[in-house]
């Protein structure tokens, strides 16, 4: 198997009808690249530019310990180009039946789903004369003639987190295969590590181009990669922190690129700019006022921008509860 996924979770929509898009000139960060990582960046323990990943053993096999670049990239370098990845998405524009919910209780926070997100896909299968079909059709896939024959098919997504999490001691490696939930949509967030036929780690947004909405399947469930926000519907207002994303596997929330002022106040619009990673600590997040279950509260919290890993890079609470699907996603 080639290119496994190590990491989505899912969930989905309960609406029949899809999300409007945001136009063009939304207010979201909308980056114009993506820096993926160098080969040698060690995923072994916290770093700011890499992620934590816990240690394993497959089939025998030790799981490496840095990353690679991939054997055939379909980008250049470490900068994967905004507007080529649109050249090279994959085409389509499918619907599928989509269900999500999210319950609160006094102290948890249930997401269920079947993994379809609310808004529509590439074709997957993908065609065999667009421009993605190279990539995926030299990779081998479990049960099928290659990954390009992957389909979309839903799965059973849960993930139980505390309602109000706790920040621990120490940062905790990403062990489970999924790391999030956008709520937005109702799709999967990855961790941005797969591995290659020669079992080599390496950064799915090195080595594949995606939809136009940055997701594809692996292992027939769909999840983001890289510009995973580019089809949430609330990416914000000018002039303000970006609105919650979606949810971490520890509770946390995610939230967009422009972070917040103090207690919360908006960052004026001249001055706004996405936050990086030299501003975030080594797992992606931080400590700021944010709109949490409705009222302003100081409190930790993840981001995502363009800079490697794009959103999460270990969890700085205790992991809740996922579905076995969930779990073993990409296998």
């Amino acid at each position: 198997m080639k290119l496994q996924s190590f990491v989505a979770a899912a969930v989905v929509a309960a609406s029949a009808g899809l999300v409007v898009l945001p136009s063009a000139g939304a207010a979201g960060y909308v980056p114009t690249t993506l820096t993926t990582p160098a080969t040698g960046t060690s995923i072994a323990s916290p770093a700011r530019n890499s992620l934590y990943f816990c240690p394993r053993v497959i089939q025998g096999i030790t799981f490496p310990t840095t990353l690679t670049n991939p054997a055939n990239p379909w980008v250049s370098g470490t900068t994967v180009n905004i507007a080529d990845s649109q050249d090279a998405a994959v085409p389509g524009s499918v619907k599928m039946r989509h269900v999500f919910s999210i319950r609160k209780t006094a102290n948890t926070r249930i997401l269920k789903g079947n993994g379809i997100p609310n808004h529509a896909m590439g074709e997957f299968p993908m065609p065999s004369n667009s421009l993605a079909y190279s990539y995926y059709s030299a990779l081998p896939a479990q049960g099928y003639a290659n990954a390009a024959e992957i389909p979309i098919k839903p799965y059973d997504m849960s993930l139980t987190v505390p309602r109000n999490p706790k920040v621990q001691s120490k940062p905790s490696c990403i062990n489970s295969l999924a790391v999030g939930i956008a709520s937005q949509t109702g799709a999967a967030w990855h961790t941005e590590i797969a591995v290659s036929a020669d079992f080599k780690a390496v950064s799915p947004s090195a080595a594949l181009p995606y939809d136009r909405c940055w997701g594809h399947p692996y292992a027939e469930q769909y999840h983001y990669h890289g510009f995973s926000w580019k089809c949430f519907p609330n990416q914000g207002k000018k002039g303000e922190p970006s609105p919650l994303f979606g949810y971490a596997a520890d509770g946390f929330g995610i939230y967009g690129a422009y972070s917040e002022g103090k207690r919360g106040s908006a960052v004026t619009g001249a001055t706004q700019k996405p936050i990086t990673n030299a501003q975030l600590d080594v797992c992606h997040g931080h400590y700021g006022w944010i709109k949490w279950d409705g009222k302003l509260k100081y409190m930790y919290h993840y981001h995502t921008n363009n800079e490697y890993p794009y959103m999460l890079g270990c969890f700085r609470g205790k992991v809740g509860k996922l579905s076995m699907d969930m779990m073993h996603l990409g296998h």
